[in-house]
């Protein structure tokens, strides 16, 4: 007869208990519930990683860099959130900071950079991936949120609002000042510098502004 997947020593196919339920579980002193919670959403967190770097190598890296966050950044989770929400940006992080660590800054051509004003090139723009997730990582979190959702991974407006646990409107603030702000950066680093900035990969995180509407 078939044995159920395990983690350690405890039966994983059992448990029918909700993310959240999980994690609340592992904060009040259940050891084995964030194990499970991790097992359940590891082909997820790959899916998240392969779809912001090309790099297999380096995205099973961050996949492995952002389960360890994971438990040890358990206690900073808030109720008010998704875990998927949370972990998401845990494993974006550690994409982000393993490109920064290989130093990966191929050129963008003219035509590349006209593509982040047109969403749908954006999206296509396979080649300057990196230097995208790169220009990404200046936002504030609730931009590269919403721009990686709706952009990259192509979500919805709605699915997107879902999974951050805002209104649609607010994802719709945040891709629109994001992409000013990526434009903005992009434009900087290839006038600037011709693709070869010394400063460039010491940009400074973009100020977040709070949403006129139904913002958090």
């Amino acid at each position: 007869m078939p044995q159920p997947a395990r983690v350690g020593s405890f039966s994983m196919s059992a448990d029918v208990r909700s993310d959240e339920e999980l994690m609340h579980a592992y904060l009040a002193g259940e050891k084995n519930a964030i194990a499970i919670l991790l097992q359940r959403r590891r082909d997820w967190m790959w899916s998240v990683a392969r779809k912001t770097v090309r790099d297999a190598a380096i995205a099973e890296d961050a996949v492995q860099e952002a389960m360890t966050a994971v438990f040890r950044k358990a206690h900073t989770f808030r109720s008010e959130s998704k875990v998927t929400t949370w972990m998401y940006m845990i494993v974006q992080n550690a994409c982000i900071d393993l490109l920064r660590k290989e130093s990966v800054r191929p050129r963008l051509s003219d035509s590349d950079d006209e593509g982040i004003h047109d969403t749908t090139s954006f999206a296509d723009q396979s080649d300057t991936k990196v230097i995208i997730t790169q220009a990404l990582a200046t936002l504030p979190e609730d931009q590269r949120l919403a721009l990686t959702m709706t952009i990259i991974e192509g979500y919805s407006i709605d699915e997107a609002a879902a999974i951050a646990g805002v209104a649609p409107g607010t994802i719709k603030s945040r891709c629109s000042r994001g992409k000013e702000a990526l434009a903005a950066y992009l434009g900087e680093r290839e006038s600037g510098s011709g693709g070869h900035s010394g400063s460039g990969g010491n940009q400074k995180p973009v100020q977040s502004v709070k949403e006129e509407k139904g913002g958090q």
